[in-house]
This record gives C-alpha cells, sequence and structure tokens, in this order.
C-alpha cells in the first residue's frame, strides 16, 4: 500500500533499525519509544487490523515477540516485565493503518517518563524521533542476542 509508513520500510524506501527479518515480518526499533530497545513486530503482508490476517501469520509474529522478548531480558531490558501490545485499530489508538506488535521493555522507575511519552502516543503527538545511531546500536544488540538464540532463524 503505498501511502502506509510501515509498507514503505518493508520496501525499503523508507529507513529502519532492523532487528529481525524472515519471508513472514520485519522487527524494527520504534523511532518513538516508549523505553529502551522497544520494537515493533509487523507482518510484511499488508492489513490494518490483525484478524485480517491469516492464523500463521498471527501466530508467527507473536513467536517472533516472544524471541525478540527474550533477548531484550537476555540483554537486561525489561527484567521485572515489559508490555506486548497490539493496538487493534482506530478506536484502540492504533496510529498506522498496518497489523504490528509492540514489545517495550520496562525499567524501574520509568513511570512517569513512561506515562509522558505514553500520553503523546495517544494523541498522535510522538514528539522528536530517537537518533538513529542509538536505534542502530540497541538493533544490533538484539540481532547478536537472537543469534545467540538460534542461530539459524535471525536474521
Amino acid at each position: 500500500m503505498s501511502d502506509c509508513i510501515f509498507c514503505a520500510i518493508l520496501e525499503g524506501s523508507l529507513p529502519a533499525s532492523i532487528v529481525h527479518r524472515d519471508d513472514t515480518c520485519l522487527a524494527f526499533m520504534d523511532i518513538h519509544p516508549l523505553s529502551r530497545g522497544h520494537v515493533l513486530i509487523i507482518p510484511r503482508e499488508h492489513a490494518m487490523q490483525i484478524t485480517e490476517l491469516p492464523e500463521p501469520t498471527v501466530q508467527h509474529l507473536f513467536t517472533v515477540a516472544h524471541r525478540i522478548l527474550g533477548a531484550q531480558r537476555a540483554l537486561g531490558w525489561g527484567l521485572e516485565g515489559s508490555h506486548i501490545l497490539l493496538n487493534d485499530g482506530p478506536r484502540a489508538n492504533q496510529m498506522v493503518p498496518h497489523a504490528h506488535v509492540h514489545i517495550t521493555p520496562r525499567e524501574k522507575r520509568d513511570g512517569l517518563g513512561m506515562l509522558g511519552r505514553l500520553g503523546l502516543h495517544v494523541t498522535g503527538l510522538f514528539g522528536r524521533a530517537e537518533k538513529r545511531e542509538r536505534l542502530e546500536d540497541q538493533a544490533r544488540a538484539l540481532q547478536h542476542q537472537l543469534a545467540e538464540s538460534s542461530p539459524c532463524s535471525a536474521g
């Protein structure tokens, strides 16, 4: 879909700090992260809502989410908790009309900062983007951890 930012990332016409890629999905760092290590997982097939995707695709998205969550924790991110979030449709504050899963590590004492950033996300005002260098560093760290846990499927 030509006006979808996530489809543009999939096509390579917009930059992204890639964590994982395969034939079904792409995982990359959120450019407006709620916390360190915030990753988005998107299906390669354009669908606005998760129910528009075939069940095996949905299962794969959550399998990848599980692996990324493990990689984040191996790096010490979100040891005390994480959000695995799917905003499914505009009424659920889905800002990009392409199904996607957020994996957002939480840290001690991140409540007020997280609440402020979340408030911006909900209103559609995302603020300044994270520096690409920082996102690339986090993506490389996650790629390394994914390769350590399963060398054949990291990407």
